[in-house]
């Protein structure tokens, strides 16, 4: 189990999804004084709990990444609530890991499909986790700790670099 890591990081939030809660908050308490009068107004506040739910369930997301022989996968944890497979790599679709802003993730980039994973930590411990699925060449922007890197360099030497 050395090689077994796993590592979490809370997703940089916009501010607009904690105005999005409140608003929708305030919209929930307002239908329901208002379904207290009018029938009508009972189904808008069904629908509006629904939205309240969604915004929620959206308003705090973790990313958990787990690292084991060479195989990186990358899930979404919802509210501490519910889970989500975003992607599952393995060493042999690994083209390189590298720092974000480092030449050589620039220079692999090329016209690869970018997906942010990553959290609100520091820059310098953000990677571009560059890999190639189906031929369609992806970058993810992921977190990693020490332990990650580390576990990383020791599967797949020769795919990552650290300039």
């Amino acid at each position: 189990m050395d090689e077994y890591v796993e590592h979490m990081v809370k997703r940089k939030d916009s501010p607009l999804w904690k105005a999005a809660l409140a608003g929708a908050i305030v919209l929930t308490l307002i239908l329901l004084f208002l379904a207290l009068q009018y029938a009508f107004a009972l189904l808008l506040l069904l629908a509006m709990c629904a939205v309240v739910y969604v915004v929620w369930l959206f308003s705090n997301v973790e990313y958990e990444y787990t690292y084991f022989g060479g195989s990186f996968e990358l899930d979404e944890v919802l509210n501490k609530s519910r889970r989500r497979k975003l992607v599952d790599t393995n060493a042999s679709e690994l083209i390189l890991i590298a720092p974000k802003n480092s030449d050589s993730a620039k220079t692999e980039m090329g016209n690869a499909k970018i997906l942010d994973y990553s959290g609100m930590g520091p820059e310098d411990q953000k990677y571009a986790y560059i890999y190639v699925r189906n031929g369609q060449k992806y970058c993810m922007y992921i977190e990693g700790n020490e332990e990650l890197i580390k576990q990383v360099r020791r599967n797949t030497p020769q795919k990552y670099k650290s300039y």
